[in-house]
């Protein structure tokens, strides 16, 4: 059966970390009272015809059946006056018969569909969050963070990027809910590091040795998504008049001719903004990725199971953190291979902050919530505590990265989204920014894009490693036998030949997880 915070999430909206399936459970009582306020409103006002014209007076056969509401024995009056209280409490903050007045009377009814909506999904998702099981608590800001569900649904399938072949949309559809990749009640270890290992398949983005395999290929996804993204979103808001780069070498005073690319990808800032420009005083600003996992499963070093798993958001600053000092915690020196040049970490980012140029890390968790940093510079979003403590740097230690940190709160552009989607409503049109009635403006679209990267990705970063997984060591393996009694089926590879048998061990009993091959068997079929 489907968990109950499943089912919760389902009816959740793509935008609240759902899928957006409506049930009448949710729908069928507002609906119905918002459907008489509205009759109600043209019985006692008259019908709109329009913001200049008078409204016309319905006959009085017709409003005499509306008559005397409160004491009316219909059906429709009895359920609007059982209802009507509660909802108009919510939609004006007074249940009474003077707010019922207004509610009727003087509330938009979009407004009211409006508040209505965003009251059941808030609802919903504190409901969800009560449900949740307990490998899921440390990361809820992860999972209603909605970036995958629109990734999933929201853009239109006539284009051939927004589809997913039927492995890989499950394996993302399991993620989005929150359901058991590996169905069992037994604990699981991995096979490689012998770590716990979750079965909602956050493990596969944590272990040392799977992350080898995958996370070099899901960063360069992010990179060129970014890049490509970039290339339209910031000349359009007027940030830049100059060619986005990627990966170039020479931006280091100190070190020119060497091959250090301290940004991922990068734009440059005219020296004299024009009229429109979007004004800025930094030379530079560049975006360096970086993917951290969703602390599910706790090392042994901090006491294994049994041990709290971080908060996501403390992972994202935690790899933020590692951008703006250029490793985790340490101030070594290397020597450049190219130029034989000895430098740290520490000294590139001074020679980038003393040359005027912002590096923002782009943190982004498996589930694709991201980091303060860039929500700040894509959303606006405030950081979670004051941003002069909020990576914890050491001052004595790294002076240039705090102020590196600091400056991308305070000289940097914020907010670029909601000025790319100013510049697209100042201006009446007849289409969406995105193609579709569910990408009406640029902030919408570029966030629905970011969820299609999460979906293909991280989500096809994923599946490698459960086929690296069943490849070399035949799946997760069971607490209380690490040798040999493995969860697994039959297994076969990718050109549907078969690559294991079950160990002797399981030989008389079944297994209760997925085939791994629903995962990885060919399948070239779009969802």
């Amino acid at each position: 059966s489907i968990p109950i915070h499943s089912r919760l999430l389902m009816n959740m909206s793509t935008k609240m970390g759902g899928i957006g399936l409506n049930t009448p459970r949710d729908k069928a009582i507002p609906a119905s009272i918002l459907a008489t306020k509205g009759t109600l409103n043209t019985i006692y006002n008259g019908v709109f015809l329009g913001q200049q014209r008078t409204r016309f007076m319905l006959p009085d056969s017709i409003t005499s059946l509306y008559a005397d509401r409160e004491n009316n024995q219909s059906t429709t009056f009895q359920i609007f006056n059982k209802f009507a209280p509660a909802i108009a409490k919510i939609c004006t903050g007074d249940g009474t018969s003077t707010g019922i007045s207004t509610f009727i009377n003087t509330t938009p009814l979009q407004k009211c569909h409006d508040i209505i909506n965003k009251e059941t999904s808030s609802r919903l998702r504190e409901k969800m969050i009560t449900f949740l099981p307990s490998d899921s608590t440390h990361n809820v800001a992860e999972i209603i963070d909605g970036k995958m569900g629109q990734g999933l649904l929201d853009l239109p399938r006539s284009e051939e990027d927004n589809r997913q072949n039927n492995r890989l949309f499950r394996f993302n559809l399991l993620r989005c809910l929150r359901m058991n990749i590996w169905e069992t009640t037994e604990q699981l270890k991995c096979p490689f590091c012998k770590q716990d290992f979750d079965t909602k398949g956050d493990h596969l983005y944590q272990c040392s040795h799977l992350s080898k395999q995958i996370k070099t290929k899901m960063h360069n996804k992010w990179r060129d998504t970014w890049h490509k993204e970039m290339e339209t979103l910031i000349p359009y808001i007027q940030l830049t008049d100059s060619k986005i780069e990627k990966e170039t070498t020479g931006l280091v005073r100190s070190i020119k001719k060497s091959n250090i690319k301290p940004f991922d990808t990068h734009f440059n800032l005219p020296i004299v903004s024009k009229e429109g420009h979007f004004r800025c005083r930094l030379s530079k600003i560049g975006f360096d990725m970086i993917t951290c996992n969703s602390d599910t499963c706790p090392s042994p070093s901090r006491g294994g199971s049994s041990a709290k798993s971080n908060n996501i958001v403390a992972s994202l600053l935690s790899a933020e953190k590692s951008k703006f000092q250029r490793g985790r915690g340490s101030n070594t020196s290397r020597t450049d291979s190219s130029s034989q040049i000895t430098v740290n970490g520490e000294q590139i980012i001074g020679d980038l902050f003393d040359d005027n140029m912002q590096l923002l890390p782009f943190a982004i968790s498996p589930l694709g919530l991201f980091g303060p940093t860039i929500n700040h510079f894509l959303y606006g979003t405030p950081p979670p505590t004051d941003y002069k403590t909020l990576h914890n740097i050491d001052k004595s230690k790294f002076p240039n990265a705090s102020k590196m940190a600091h400056q991308a709160f305070t000289r940097t552009p914020s907010n670029i989204l909601d000025r790319a989607d100013y510049i697209w409503k100042s201006k009446q049109r007849n289409y969406h920014y995105g193609g579709s009635y569910k990408s009406p403006d640029p902030s919408t679209y570029y966030t629905q894009i970011f969820g299609r990267t999460v979906c293909k990705a991280n989500g096809s970063a994923g599946l490698a490693a459960i086929q690296t997984l069943y490849e070399s060591k035949h799946g997760p393996i069971t607490a209380s036998s690490l040798n040999d009694d493995q969860i697994s089926y039959l297994l076969y590879s990718s050109r549907g030949r078969s690559t294991s048998q079950r160990s002797s061990s399981q030989s008389t009993q079944e297994s209760s997880q997925p085939p791994p091959e629903t995962f990885f068997v060919q399948n070239n079929s779009d969802t």
